[in-house]
């Protein structure tokens, strides 16, 4: 526990913006140990996601000096001064070729072809030349950039705060978990071997036609028998009048669908089915939203009552049931013929365009779609995931208590609860095994119940795998229960460091006192206002060199221009030992 697994010691990061520089960080120190949960906390914007997206090399911004050290290994890395001036150089002449070059093309066509041709390969040269040079040097920063990529994932991973936008709502989860094992080789072998796999792919869309006629018989059927009375249609030559009765399908495509039902309902309605017809006549309208209300499983009695999508029916449609169930039966048929007249219409738009065009055209539609389709289907078939990697998939959502995740890894972000989203994001960044996990306020949007299933979560993790954890969170209580240590952090900088029994029992900072005194406990007075910092966090571009608390507190003298040092005043406790700060008496909550 007392080994250092991440270190970061004066770092100091700054903005480029508009309006100059604008400093994020400053003196950063902050250490976690192996199989530690170390707390950060502080108000928005006072440093914490820039110091965790620094640490693995995601910050956009610069930084101007310090140390991130992992497992000893120095993960920030500057280019010397000569090495960045010549790679800014490079850059400007690039940029400034390419432009010359396409102006030597104009030159080339509109005035004189040879000037213009020599103006173009010149500038080309240039271009080709200092890009060279500028990829030269810069070997270091993409030997560094690969070392990185392997530190991100293997070494360390990060659950970002909203899971929603941290996930490709395009991909399923199986896609987006296998994506991350397969970027650090920690897929396991693939059981079936890549000649199947193309002959299974090249055979791909034989088995789709099968999977579509035996998965939906009655509307491959009716596809068919359109398409052969369109075909028999133009050969025999009455495709013309064949045209004058195709409105007919207005009224034939929403019979059908109410047709589909009716014959199973009637069928429930009768006295002789018997229980084991109905329990499965059950389960095959579970799917449809029509079902059996009860079945009493001791006895077998059944319940004779109907439903169809309870949530969404109105009272008049229940009050309808409630009269009579073939009252009900008929409002139920008729809204169904009504939902297929959408079907309809484009049915009959594009029936009645088939028996317009001529034939010739139509099979050469149907041909070029297939042959455009094709390598689609195969493509897609070939690229799905392995069985294995499936399974090992499935079994990583089994780590992080997902329920039934056979079904959740065919599943899309969109499909799944707050809560299911972040196990996901949970489950996709341990898969590699890392041993530091940075939580970026991983329960931020969830409700409580949800909140203590995944930080129960973390904290087995921790303890079966003994995963280091940085908890990054605004919630005193989440730190309470989770950390071992705290580390606060205002406007750029860390005001008090401590372990999580000792930080609780003897707040020393005025900032942390004031963010313990706005947590509701229960000594609190009922329906007492909660107590608030007075003041706002200081603009960025106006930070002072001194206490940032105290001019938040407009408070004056030198308290503003000297930098309070960070003493250690018991063991393991530091604070910035700022006097005023450090004086409960001084302390003024609105």
């Amino acid at each position: 526990m007392s080994e250092k697994l991440l270190e970061i010691s004066g770092l100091r990061v700054h903005f480029d913006t508009l309006d100059g520089q604008v400093e994020a960080l400053n003196s950063v120190d902050l250490e976690v140990n192996k199989g530690q949960i170390m707390g950060l906390v502080g108000e928005s914007g006072c440093g914490k996601s820039v110091t965790s997206l620094v640490t693995i090399g995601l910050a956009t911004c610069e930084v101007d000096e310090g140390s991130v050290k992992y497992e000893g290994e120095e993960l920030l890395f500057r280019d010397s001064e000569s090495t960045s001036q010549i790679k800014e150089i490079s850059g400007y002449i690039v940029v400034m070729s390419v432009l010359l070059s396409i102006f030597g093309g104009f030159w080339t066509i509109l005035i004189d072809p040879i000037q213009g041709r020599n103006i173009l390969l010149g500038f080309a040269l240039v271009s080709s030349v200092s890009w060279g040079v500028g990829f030269l040097f810069s070997k270091e920063s993409r030997a560094h950039e690969k070392f990185m990529r392997w530190v991100r994932g293997n070494e360390i991973s990060m659950i970002f705060q909203e899971p929603m936008t941290a996930l490709n709502p395009l991909y399923s989860v199986e896609k987006q978990i296998s994506e991350v094992m397969r970027e650090h080789g920690r897929l396991v072998d693939p059981e079936t071997p890549t000649i199947n796999r193309i002959g299974e792919a090249l055979f791909s869309p034989f088995s789709l036609i099968y999977r579509t006629l035996a998965a939906k018989p009655q509307s491959s059927a009716a596809f068919l028998s359109v398409m052969a009375f369109v075909i028999i249609a133009h050969r025999q030559g009455f495709a013309d009048e064949a045209q004058s009765w195709i409105w007919l399908l207005m009224l034939v495509v929403p019979l059908m669908y109410s047709i589909s039902n009716i014959s199973r309902v009637r069928h429930m309605l009768t006295d002789e089915m018997s229980l084991e017809e109905r329990v499965a006549m059950e389960t095959s309208f579970s799917g449809s939203g029509f079902s059996m209300d009860r079945i009493d499983p001791r006895t077998g009695t059944v319940f004779s009552e109907y439903s169809h999508m309870k949530s969404d029916m109105t009272g008049y449609e229940l009050w309808l049931r409630g009269l009579n169930p073939r009252v009900w039966l008929f409002a139920h048929r008729f809204s169904v013929s009504l939902q297929g007249l959408p079907a309809a219409s484009a049915i009959t738009i594009v029936v009645f365009l088939m028996l317009w065009m001529p034939f010739s055209s139509l099979m050469g539609m149907v041909v070029i779609s297939s042959l455009l389709a094709l390598p689609v289907i195969i493509g897609i078939d070939f690229l799905r995931l392995d069985p294995a990697h499936s399974r090992q998939v499935q079994g990583i959502l089994e780590d992080v208590r997902i329920p039934n995740p056979e079904a959740v890894v065919k599943m899309y972000p969109h499909e799944l609860s707050g809560g299911m989203r972040q196990r996901v994001m949970i489950g996709m960044m341990m898969s590699c095994e890392p041993k530091l996990l940075i939580a970026d306020e991983p329960t931020t949007a969830l409700d409580v119940t949800i909140q203590a299933q995944i930080l129960k979560l973390m904290m087995d993790l921790r303890d079966e795998k003994g995963t280091s954890i940085l908890l990054i969170t605004h919630d005193l209580g989440v730190i309470a229960e989770m950390c071992d240590d705290v580390t606060v952090m205002y406007a750029g900088r860390v005001v008090e460091r401590a372990p999580v029994k000792e930080l609780f029992a003897n707040p020393l900072h005025a900032y942390t006192r004031g963010l313990m005194a706005c947590t509701p406990n229960i000594a609190s007075t009922r329906k007492s206002i909660l107590p608030a910092i007075p003041g706002q966090v200081a603009n960025p571009s106006d930070f002072v060199s001194g206490c940032r608390f105290c001019q938040r507190m407009d408070r004056q003298g030198s308290t503003l221009t000297n930098r309070p040092q960070m003493i250690e005043s018991s063991p393991g406790h530091w604070v910035e030992a700022c006097q005023i700060c450090l004086d409960e008496e001084e302390d003024k909550w609105e």
